[in-house]
């Protein structure tokens, strides 16, 4: 049997009705398996953040097909019926079709490596090549906060006076404030804090560089951690503290954050919210103000407005009032 008979084997032997595609993830990949055209098109991928993500969804597929991860699975035998197969497999675990796609993404740009190293001929390329993506759209899960939940979250932070509760503030403020994705706020360092500017200097998606404002809120909480916490020396904005308030110069990690929000929402006694919902707030809290839509798009980073109009959470609201004015006797 060849090898791309035996992994059309693999596929006829799983379950798709009980295919569960929430599969604990191997640890990484090896950059010294150069023949690999998954770890290829991971390396060619520009921020440590996709190069996470991509190969999730890749160690996902592996396992899915019967292989224990990225690194051990057959992409050379890959074809464009093994690529429909494990979209007709997601589609059945009720994925969103950006979820699907986003695991399409990741199977072209395998593809493209193992036809750059020789693996797979022109035409098999050619064929994943056009396989297209799923259409339809779902609705968001996340959500905005409420203005009156804002202030229970900060007020929560600032009745503690610990080290702590100042640099949760700080923190929280950030996100809220200038709608930095956690991975964003977690990588700046005390460089870049523009005082008399109270702006930031942000290194985002794609490797690219923005700055970003503080509101007064959240210049004044900054303030108040780089005073009375953390002091001027370099390295990391945002640190860890341990124990009795014994301050680190190690710099906090994006689950750190997700755990902050976690806590202090709970004290406030908020419903669930995830740090990402920090950035939907301040995207339509900007739009609430009567910012332009363009504004909004470059202080969150993003490449398009497609993706802002995305994170603009007005619209049930005013569908809302749309239908109370409503007379259908």
């Amino acid at each position: 049997m060849n090898e791309e008979s035996n992994l059309d084997a693999q596929f006829a032997l799983i379950d798709r009705d009980n295919t569960d595609t929430d599969i604990a993830l191997s640890k990484g990949y090896s950059q010294s398996s150069v023949n690999n055209p998954a770890i290829a098109y991971l390396l060619s991928l520009g921020s440590k953040k996709s190069r996470q993500t991509m190969g999730s969804f890749l160690n996902i597929v592996a396992k899915m097909i019967g292989f224990q991860s990225l690194r051990d699975c057959e992409w050379a035998s890959m074809r464009r019926h093994h690529i429909l197969a494990v979209m007709d497999m997601l589609s059945n675990a009720e994925r969103a079709p950006t979820t699907i796609n986003t695991y399409l993404s990741a199977l072209k740009g395998v593809a493209l490596e193992a036809w750059i190293l020789k693996l797979i001929d022109t035409d098999s390329y050619q064929h994943i090549k056009q396989v297209k993506s799923v259409r339809g759209s779902r609705l968001s899960k996340g959500r905005a906060l409420a203005t009156e939940e804002v202030k229970k979250l900060f007020f929560v932070c600032d009745r503690d006076k610990s080290a702590i509760g100042v640099r949760d503030g700080a923190v929280l403020s950030v996100l809220i404030g200038c709608g930095l994705r956690r991975a964003e706020a977690v990588s700046l360092d005390h460089s870049n804090y523009d005082r008399r500017d109270r702006s930031l200097k942000v290194l985002g998606k794609g490797n690219k560089e923005r700055v970003v404002f503080l509101p007064n809120g959240a210049y004044q909480r900054l303030e108040a951690w780089i005073e009375e916490v953390r002091g001027e020396v370099k390295g990391p904005l945002f640190t860890r503290i341990r124990r009795h308030d014994d301050t680190t110069n190690d710099r906090l990690s994006s689950q750190a954050v997700y755990h902050i929000l976690d806590n202090r929402r709970v004290q406030a006694g908020l419903e669930k919210c995830a740090p990402h919902d920090l950035r939907r707030t301040f995207a339509s809290s900007m739009l609430n103000n009567g910012e332009d839509l363009m504004t909004v798009k470059d202080a969150m980073g993003h490449a398009s407005l497609t993706t802002t109009q995305k994170y603009d959470y007005r619209g049930n609201e005013r569908l809302r009032e749309a239908s109370t004015r409503l007379d259908i006797g």
